[in-house]
């Protein structure tokens, strides 16, 4: 369906996901700065689609 989607989320975050796989699985363990660590990635990932969202309504609402 949405292929860019999936690209985006499977393969580009990859390294994403395995950073986030060794801040909690990794040693030593600090989950307070794996909490810290993942709530930012999540925050930029939140600020990446919105942003890339409102970009797109803008654009639609210029050009069409």
């Amino acid at each position: 369906m949405f292929v860019g989607t999936w690209v985006i989320f499977g393969i580009v975050l990859l390294p994403v996901y395995l950073m986030l796989l060794g801040w909690f699985l990794g040693k030593p363990r600090d989950f307070g700065k794996a909490f810290l660590g993942l709530s930012y990635v999540i925050g930029l990932i939140v600020a990446l689609w919105g942003g890339m969202y409102l970009v797109t309504l803008l654009i639609g609402w210029i050009f069409f």
